[in-house]
Formats: structure tokens, C-alpha cells, sequence
């Protein structure tokens, strides 16, 4: 297994509202994300692999794509394969993580859509999360936001802003 360095977070010099601004979000996720602007070179996505390498484990319900909390009383906050369960959740340890968006991102890949490989092979339908369920809890890491496609950033920015995704096709 191949582990990527991290350069800490504590060994970034300067940067100081970047840090600041940060580490105020792990402290309280409620203030909804960050925008980092500024020159290349200036420890932008450095700073942001470090932090996440601070966060701690989160409790999610195992075997969710979406990470969901278990100890959520809120069930319009689960997704709805946690939703429909009847038992009690099994729970696992997940590292909060960062997840980067790629710049070629499909409507499909950042919000889901459709597993066709299972619809062919089996017949049924089920819906394959994308990377906002990826990023559920964990960091949602987009470089180069202006050159992404504005309905692409029209999602995220609407599932930030509301706490949901929702998928709807034909």
C-alpha cells in the first residue's frame, strides 16, 4: 500500500486568515465551506490536505456510499438506502477525508445518476452516488473552480446551500 506525504499543516508558514479560516470550518462545519483565492504557489492546496490530515474519525453508518451519521435524529439527512432500513445501523470509523473534484466532472459525477452496469446486467434500477455523496461529511476539494462548467458549480452550490442532493431523472 502506498501512503501519500502530508506535508502538516502546522509547518505552513505565513497564510495565517487562510489557516485561520480553515480551521474554523472543522470546528464548525455549520459555517457551510471556503473559498481559497490567491496566487499559485501559495500553499492553497497544501493547506488543505494538511487540515484534513488533522480531522479526526467520524461515526458512519457502514456500508453507506453517502457516509451518513447514525447518530442523526433527522432522517431527511440520511440518505435514502440508511432512510428505508429498519434495523439498527451498524457503525464504522471513517477518516474525514478530502475528495477532489475533477475538472472534466460530469453533472453525473458530481451529483449521480444511474448505475447502468447494474441495470444491464440485472435488470433493476439503482442510483450510483457521485462525489457529493463522496464528500458527505469530509471536504469537497475544487482547483480552479472558474474553469469548471456553471452548471456543474450550480449543483454544488445548491446542494451546499440547501444540505441535500437530489437526483431526479426521466
Amino acid at each position: 500500500m502506498m501512503f501519500k506525504k502530508i506535508y502538516p499543516f502546522s509547518a505552513i508558514v505565513g497564510q495565517e486568515d487562510l489557516k485561520l479560516a480553515l480551521l474554523l470550518n472543522a470546528v464548525n462545519p455549520k459555517i457551510g465551506g471556503l473559498l481559497i483565492r490567491g496566487e499559485k504557489g501559495t500553499a492553497k492546496s497544501t493547506a488543505v490536505r494538511a487540515l484534513a490530515a488533522l480531522l479526526p474519525e467520524i461515526r458512519v453508518v457502514a456500508g453507506c456510499p453517502c457516509f451518513c451519521d447514525p447518530d442523526d435524529q433527522d432522517q431527511d439527512r440520511m440518505c435514502e438506502r440508511c432512510r428505508k432500513k429498519e434495523s439498527a445501523h451498524k457503525i464504522q470509523y471513517q477518516k474525514v477525508r478530502v475528495v477532489t473534484l475533477p475538472l472534466n466532472a460530469t453533472e453525473d459525477r458530481v451529483a449521480g445518476g444511474i448505475d447502468f452496469s447494474l441495470a444491464v446486467k440485472k435488470g433493476k434500477r439503482s442510483v450510483l452516488p457521485g462525489l457529493l455523496a463522496d464528500a458527505n461529511r469530509s471536504i469537497l476539494y475544487v482547483d480552479e473552480v472558474n474553469l469548471l462548467d456553471d452548471h456543474i458549480v450550480d449543483i454544488i452550490l445548491d446542494s451546499a446551500a440547501s444540505g441535500e442532493n437530489r437526483i431526479e431523472r426521466e
